[in-house]
């Protein structure tokens, strides 16, 4: 390939992009590596940096010869040669060993003497590993459809601030899940998770589990005993719906939560204990509120961030994946027919991830080492008919994954009222050359939400 007279000497730019301490590479119109750092070509490929040259992008990071719109990411090159603005997606990549990596791509764009875009610069950073989902008992199922991304950029963002997390999402959905993510993600990540089935309280037995009690302080307390509250110190509180708490439960709760001080039951010392609190509920806490059912001063204490994870019947696109993914994980190697996929991937999975596992470990048991068919599937799944009816929050093409502070009103989807908008970030980056943390400062924004805003708004004017 000749080489444009407009372009930068090929030693210059190699210089440039090896001051990357991350992955980075610049990247031509055709999606072909021009230059990359060793960092990027020892993670995506084990070979010198020279190895990479003349690839395609996505064949180097993705493992595929199609671009990353076919695959069913938003390709950010393509992004940034239409507008010319500076752009960040959430991708699975996969590292030297074909494991999957989730990161951060943001892509410059790189400009000629006259203004024209004729490179872009592919900066890559891990917010992820595969392994980072593995818990004890169970696995964080991943995927690679938009609104999974969302929700994962969205836990690590969350993850890195100190402040309470209220995460929405309905009945096995992964609630529990998400919200350890986010303590394994966290600065906390080496003190303790203590989850709290808040189904479990009764009145009686609040005090005594969450703030511990001592030596004959009730029948049957026969050693002193410390509550989770004290046991989560230094780590993370996870209250696992926290709308199932009744109103007198939750005045207790916020009075701790507040000051992090507390006694245990039959003590009159004051105890102080140092949490990071992470809330879940498939209730409308809010509706609760003006109903008089969750005291509106706790619901302001946790719904400080919000995350909102997806609905499988919102994920269409992972659907083979975590299928693939229990029938790998039971051991079920003779696979799935197409009817069964079929009727699988029409199935709109009121109970979620949850359900989609039942589903399968049924059918493996019925399957009995044979292929699995639409025979050892519920009539419900095969029969759409036949299924429970659902009551969608959102709509299929309207999820939409925010993370938002208690006074931060909610960003719409994109409309043309979004315009003026983008406008402004327009003339913000324009006037500080494109420096991202310049203009996040000048809109009064983080670069987190500069980012989120560019996604969210038209490609073009």
């Amino acid at each position: 390939m000749a080489q444009d007279p407009s372009f930068p000497d090929q030693a210059f730019l190699q210089s440039l992009v090896d001051a990357h301490p991350e992955p980075f590479a610049l990247v031509d119109r055709e999606f072909r590596v021009l230059v990359a750092n060793q960092r990027y070509s020892k993670t995506y490929s084990g070979l010198d940096k020279a190895a990479v040259v003349g690839l395609k992008c996505h064949q180097v990071s993705h493992k595929t010869d199609t671009t990353c719109d076919i695959n069913g990411e938003e390709c950010p090159l393509k992004r940034v040669f239409e507008t010319g603005l500076p752009y960040q997606v959430i991708h699975r990549h996969f590292d030297q060993h074909h494991r999957a990596d989730y990161v951060a791509v943001n892509a410059s764009p790189i400009l000629n003497d006259l203004g024209e875009v004729i490179l872009i610069g592919e900066s890559i950073a891990s917010i992820s590993h595969g392994d980072d989902m593995c818990f004890d008992a169970d696995k964080m199922i991943s995927g690679c459809c938009p609104s999974f991304m969302r929700v994962l950029d969205n836990l690590v963002s969350v993850a890195g601030t100190d402040a309470p997390v209220l995460i929405l999402g309905e009945t096995g959905s992964g609630k529990e899940m998400a919200a350890q993510l986010i303590h394994r993600k966290s600065r906390r990540f080496n003190k303790e998770f203590v989850a709290i089935d808040c189904t479990q309280f009764t009145e009686e037995s609040f005090t005594s589990e969450l703030f511990g009690h001592l030596r004959g302080a009730f029948t049957g307390a026969v050693e002193n005993k410390m509550g989770l509250f004290e046991l989560a110190d230094g780590g993370t509180l996870f209250l696992d719906e926290i709308g199932e708490l009744s109103l007198s439960i939750q005045a207790k709760l916020l009075r701790a939560l507040e000051t992090g001080s507390f006694r245990r039951l039959g003590e009159t010392r004051l105890r102080h204990a140092d949490v990071r609190l992470v809330c879940a509920t498939n209730c409308d806490l809010k509706q609760m509120v003006s109903q008089g059912q969750f005291r509106a001063d706790l619901f302001y204490r946790v719904n400080c961030m919000q995350v909102e994870l997806p609905p499988l019947r919102h994920r269409t696109a992972d659907l083979p994946e975590l299928i693939n993914y229990f029938l790998g994980r039971a051991g079920h190697k003779p696979g799935i027919s197409d009817a069964a996929l079929a009727a699988l991937m029409n199935y709109s999975y009121p109970g979620n991830m949850r359900e989609l596992r039942n589903i399968l470990e049924r059918a493996i048991a019925l399957a009995k080492g044979e292929r699995l068919d639409s025979v050892h599937l519920p009539e419900y799944v095969v029969h759409v008919e036949l299924a429970a009816p659902v009551h969608p929050v959102h709509g299929a093409n309207e999820f939409f994954n925010c993370t938002t502070h208690q006074h931060e009103a909610v960003e719409p989807s994109p409309t043309n009222a979004g315009r003026s908008t983008l406008d402004s970030i327009k003339e913000a980056l324009a006037r500080h050359h494109g420096n991202r943390r310049l203009a996040a400062e000048e809109l009064g924004i983080t670069e987190r939400t500069l980012y989120r805003k560019l996604k969210l708004l038209p490609a073009t004017d």
